[in-house]
């Protein structure tokens, strides 16, 4: 539960909620958001003005998972904190907050294209000429290069850095690097759900180690995962004199 009189369990439980809220968000945003992207950008005006309400809501969620996803980041420099090799885990929280970042522009192009549709008497036609050379510029270049570096290295990061420290089951580092590599790569809305859905079992295996430990235990540096030793044999009996 959290507590805001209590700092270090706020952070704790705070941390471990997010890494649920974030990516569930996202995927609840692709679940409602309709599937509008067309190379004829007359095509994909016309599909977002028949679903303006749906389009919106997406939008305006994908917004607040990329939000959530932010904290996510600045929470995961706190946790893979530590002297021993795990420097991986605070870049990828770096990173990732590189990739929420991103999603204000996203919804920002999102938003212009549903006023597009939104008014009356606009040239739609031409509209969507001006998407099309738009697009084809290179001015959003930076921002897709950010959210795939964001996504894809911090993601791959997150997993080494939860491989080397054991923090959570091996398994959620898998979960997260394919789910991270997947959603920059998909080009379809069921592989984005696809995704997302792997990435919230990866990154909700780490909330719930997060939730599970104690405030002391959330105090402490993450160390690197080193197998435990095996026991020694008995001292073999000295022959009777």
């Amino acid at each position: 539960m959290l507590r805001f009189s209590d700092a270090r369990n706020f952070g704790r439980t705070l941390t471990g909620l997010l890494l649920f809220a974030a990516p569930a968000m996202l995927l609840i945003a692709t679940l409602v958001q309709p599937n509008t992207d067309h190379k004829n950008k007359l095509q994909e005006l016309n599909a977002v003005a028949a679903h303006k309400g749906t389009y919106l809501l997406g939008g305006i969620l994908f917004l607040i998972g990329g939000l959530l996803m932010l904290f996510v980041g600045a929470a995961l420099i706190k946790l893979f904190r530590g002297p021993r090799g795990i420097t991986a885990g605070q870049v990828s929280g770096a990173l990732l907050m590189c990739a929420g970042f991103v999603t204000a522009g996203w919804y920002a192009l999102g938003a212009a294209e549903y006023e597009m549709v939104n008014h009356a008497g606009l040239d739609r036609q031409a509209l969507a000429a001006f998407l099309h050379k738009a697009e084809s510029g290179g001015s959003l270049v930076p921002l897709i290069v950010l959210f795939m570096v964001g996504i894809v290295i911090g993601s791959i990061l997150l997993a080494v850095a939860n491989y080397r420290t054991r923090f959570a089951p091996v398994w959620a580092s898998v979960a997260i690097l394919l789910g991270g590599i997947v959603s920059a790569v998909a080009n379809s809305q069921a592989a984005n759900i696809a995704s997302l859905a792997v990435l919230l079992i990866g990154l909700g295996a780490i909330g719930a180690r997060v939730l599970s430990m104690s405030d002391e235990e959330w105090d402490q540096p993450r160390e690197r995962y080193s197998a435990p030793a095996e026991p020694s044999a008995p001292p073999a009996p000295q022959p009777a004199a």
